[in-house]
Order: C-alpha cells, then structure tokens, then sequence
C-alpha cells in the first residue's frame, strides 16, 4: 500500500463530496434572498421581527416518517406557535396551521423568500390560522394588527 501525499487525499475527498453531497442549485439565490430580507434596508415596511425559540419535530405514522415540526417564535408578550407539514399525498401542497396568544385579529401573509409567491389569511378571535397546499420552499411570515398605525411583525425564513 502507498501513501497518499496532501494533495492526493484532498483531491480525492473534493471528489467524493462533490459526487455524493453536491451543493443544492438553489442555494446561492436563497441565501442572497434571506440576506437581502435581514440585512438590507430593501423593504418599505418597518416591522418587528419575531424571535424564533423553540424548533420540535413530530412523529407520524407508524415509523415517524412525517415531515411536520412545530416553530415557536416570540416577542415581547406575543406566542406565534406554527406547525408546518409537507405533502402527506403526492400532489398536494404542504400546509401551515397557527396560533397566536394571545389572540389578536390581525392578517397575516406566508411570502416565498425565493419568489413573488402570497398566500393571505386572517387571524380569528381565537389565535388561529391556516395556510393549505403551500409549495415547498422558504417563507417568512408577516402579521399584520387591525389597529391603524401599529407595527407589523415578521418571521426569520423558515423551509416548508
């Protein structure tokens, strides 16, 4: 057996990774926009931005294959507790169910980060929320109070 000299060995793992863990084609356009959206001052829209504290995933079915999992975000004395689930039939769209405490009316947008991609809704009187057959992708949420001349509230990204 040889030994390998440095170059040798490194170009053999660049290989390896390149063939078996390729960097995603998208990547570099979701990381501009997620950049763009937090650092830049691009939005007219001056918001507060929700905290995210808590990330869990659920178990579904017999082998927990499911693909939901639970976001918590929080500021000041505002909950946002969001459950996010991808497709469970091939063909539909994934799904985002909310709450907020406490319960406030407000509407509330899921933005693609990638894309031009809205999905609007309101928050009843009771916290609650629903987003059905969502595409795959990253989303930011946005809430918006009734109340004129309050500030809006934001999530950071998060994948559906």
């Amino acid at each position: 057996m040889t030994e390998m000299n440095r170059e040798a060995l490194l170009s053999v793992v660049r290989t390896v990774w390149t063939e078996r863990d390729p960097v995603p084609d998208d990547l570099v356009a979701r990381m501009q926009a997620v950049l763009a959206s937090e650092v830049s001052g691009d939005f007219d829209l001056d918001y507060e931005l929700l905290v995210l504290i808590e990330r869990s995933y659920e178990l579904e079915g017999a082998r927990g294959t499911g693909t939901a999992y639970t976001l918590q975000f929080a500021h000041g004395d505002m909950a946002l507790l969001v459950r996010a689930a991808g497709e469970e039939e091939p063909g539909d769209g994934g799904r985002l169910d909310g709450w907020l405490a406490p319960a406030a009316e407000m509407t509330i947008k899921a933005s693609l980060v990638t894309d031009d991609g809205e999905w609007e809704t309101d928050i009843d009187a009771r916290g609650r929320f629903e987003f059905r057959n969502l595409p795959s992708g990253l989303f930011r949420l946005w809430l918006t109070p009734h109340e004129a001349g309050a500030k809006p509230f934001g999530t950071p990204a998060f994948e559906l």
